[in-house]
């Protein structure tokens, strides 16, 4: 059986129609990093637009009991759909929580036919999509050049979001003693909206990242526990901001294999 990973740009439906192109973009979509690989998104499809919807059954109460991870992920699975659209010459218009009242239908993507890539947007990015890993291994004492982590800054540029580096002996210590450099992503506002551009920061950087051979392992459970998530906001300059997500970065040998992941037909409504 072909799994979701063995995917080829080649294969993309040049002479579909618009709904059969949109799908493909999808196989994108739902490589992307999820909390504990719960991929919790579903997509509905029309002729040129695409839903982003979360999937609540697939929601770890008691690990993420405040839903933020869930919003992230989906968030991640946006940015993969973002940089196939425009790999594929795609414009597109993003609507966050188009339905203020319904927080299961996160974004709607509208598509036009012909559109000029974003600048953080770098094309090399898509490619990555399919190379990307979660590396949990031990990482190497070696210091990530600084021009590397200027890079993966520059990676966010949402407004009202920050992505914080520090490679802090102290912070480390009681975080994580494998942590070579810790970082954190917050917000102005802890809302949903920004909860999914933070997914979408998250997922530029893992991007970036694997294309300059330095390893990411999202560390969630650092925020549910309450003495390290203080720590961590002591990384962030303003002190009136929401840590919403934490990782570590780093060399490390690489993983080998991906994780699963369901068919693209398991996730269309």
């Amino acid at each position: 059986m072909v799994t979701p990973w063995q995917i080829n740009e080649q294969d993309f439906p040049r002479d579909g129609d618009s709904a059969e192109k949109l799908q493909f973009l999808l196989r994108y979509a739902i490589l992307a990093p999820s909390s504990h690989n719960t991929q919790p998104w579903k997509f509905s499809v029309a002729e040129d637009e695409i839903q982003v919807l979360v999937d609540r059954t697939r929601w770890l109460k008691v690990a993420d009991p405040d839903q933020r991870e869930l919003y992230i992920s989906v968030g991640c699975a946006l940015e993969n759909l973002l940089i196939a659209a425009e790999h594929f010459g795609y414009g597109h218009q993003v609507a966050y929580f188009p339905e203020p009242t319904n927080e299961e239908l996160a974004v709607t993507v509208k598509f036009m036919p012909h559109g000029e890539p974003s600048p953080f947007r770098e094309p090399a990015l898509f490619d990555a999509i399919s190379s990307r890993h979660t590396n949990r291994k031990f990482y190497e004492e070696r210091p990530i050049p600084q021009s590397d982590l200027q890079h993966l800054q520059n990676r966010c540029v949402e407004e009202g979001i920050w992505l914080h580096m520090t490679d802090d002996l102290e912070i480390k210590r009681k975080a994580d003693e494998l942590i070579i450099r810790l970082a954190a992503i917050s917000s102005e506002v802890n809302n949903r909206e920004l909860q999914v551009k933070v997914g979408q920061v998250f997922e530029r950087v893992c991007l970036a990242a694997t294309i300059l051979g330095i390893r990411v392992h999202p560390m969630s459970q650092i925020l549910e526990i309450p003495e390290l998530k203080t720590e961590v906001s002591k990384l962030i300059p303003k002190s009136d901001v929401f840590p919403q997500h934490t990782f570590r970065l780093g060399y490390a040998e690489q993983e080998k294999g991906h994780t699963p992941r369901r068919q693209l037909e398991e996730v269309l409504v």
